[in-house]
C-alpha cells in the first residue's frame, strides 16, 4: 500500500466514527420528519372528514414512507461497501471497529434520540387531538381563518336596524343567505336603531361573520353585544343599518 492509499484510509477510519453518529442523528431527524408529515396528513384529513379511522390511514401513511426510506438508506450503504472493496480500501465494518462498548453506546444514542424525538411527535399530536375536540362544539371554529366554511355549519341571525323604516329588508337578507346554503336563525328587528350595517359574531366565530358578510355586502364585523345577543343568539347576526347598501346580486 502506498503512502497515498495509507492516508486515504486513515482519514476514512478517523471521519467514520463521526460519519456514524451523523448517520444517526440524520435518522432521528428523518423520524421526527415522519411523525410531522404524519400529523399533517392527520390534520388534514379530519379537516375534510374528521373519521375516526383518518388515524389508521396516517399512521399506516407513516409507516410506509419510513420503510421506503430505510431502503433507500439501504442500497446506498450496499453501494458504498461495494466500491470501497472494488478500490481495495474496504476493511472491518465501522461496526465491527466499534467494539462491544462502543457499539452499546451507539445502540443507547440511537434509542434515545428518536425516543425524544417520538415524544415531540406525539406530544403535538395529542396537542392537535384537544385542540379539535375543545372547538368541536364552535361549528365553525375548527376552520383556519380565510378557508371556507361550509355554510350549511354556520347558523345566521339576521335584525332589521332601520328602526321600521324599512320593513321587510331582514327577510331579504335571510332569503339571499338560506339560498346560499346557511342555517337561518331569528329574523326580526333589533332592540335599537343602527346607523351601519354590522356582521356580529359570537366568540370564536369571526372567520365565519366575515364570510357571512362577504355574502350580504357587509365589511363590518365586530364581536356580538349583550343586548343583540338578548334579541337573537346565533353564531353569526346580521344587523342591518339605515346607510346599508344593497344586497349583492345572487346574495
Amino acid at each position: 500500500m502506498d503512502f497515498g492509499e495509507a492516508t486515504v484510509k486513515s482519514v476514512i477510519e478517523t471521519v467514520g466514527p463521526y460519519a456514524g453518529f451523523v448517520a444517526v442523528f440524520g435518522l432521528a431527524v428523518l423520524s421526527m420528519l415522519c411523525f410531522s408529515m404524519a400529523r399533517d396528513i392527520r390534520r388534514l384529513r379530519d379537516w375534510a372528514g374528521g373519521a375516526p379511522e383518518r388515524d389508521a390511514e396516517v399512521r399506516e401513511v407513516s409507516e410506509i414512507v419510513a420503510e421506503e426510506r430505510s431502503e433507500e438508506i439501504k442500497v446506498l450503504a450496499e453501494r458504498e461497501k461495494r466500491r470501497l472493496e472494488r478500490s481495495g480500501m474496504a476493511g472491518d465494518s465501522y461496526w465491527d471497529r466499534l467494539g462491544r462498548t462502543g457499539r452499546v453506546l451507539a445502540i443507547i444514542a440511537a434509542v434515545v434520540v428518536l425516543g425524544a424525538a417520538a415524544a415531540f411527535a406525539a406530544t403535538s399530536l395529542m396537542g392537535d387531538d384537544s385542540g379539535g375536540r375543545n372547538q368541536a362544539g364552535n361549528g365553525s371554529g375548527k376552520k383556519q381563518a380565510g378557508s371556507q366554511i361550509p355554510p350549511g355549519s354556520i347558523q345566521v341571525a339576521v335584525l332589521n336596524g332601520t328602526g321600521g323604516v324599512e320593513t321587510g329588508i331582514a327577510a331579504e337578507y335571510a332569503n339571499a343567505l338560506e339560498q346560499k346554503g346557511y342555517q337561518l336563525g331569528t329574523v326580526t328587528d333589533a332592540p335599537a336603531i343602527f346607523d351601519d350595517s354590522v356582521v356580529m359574531y359570537e366568540s370564536g366565530e369571526e372567520a365565519a361573520a366575515k364570510q357571512v358578510g362577504r355574502v350580504v355586502g357587509v365589511r363590518r364585523t365586530a364581536p356580538v353585544t349583550s343586548e343583540v345577543a338578548g334579541t337573537a343568539s346565533a353564531m353569526v347576526t346580521v344587523v342591518i343599518g339605515s346607510a346599508h347598501g344593497e344586497l349583492p346580486t345572487g346574495g
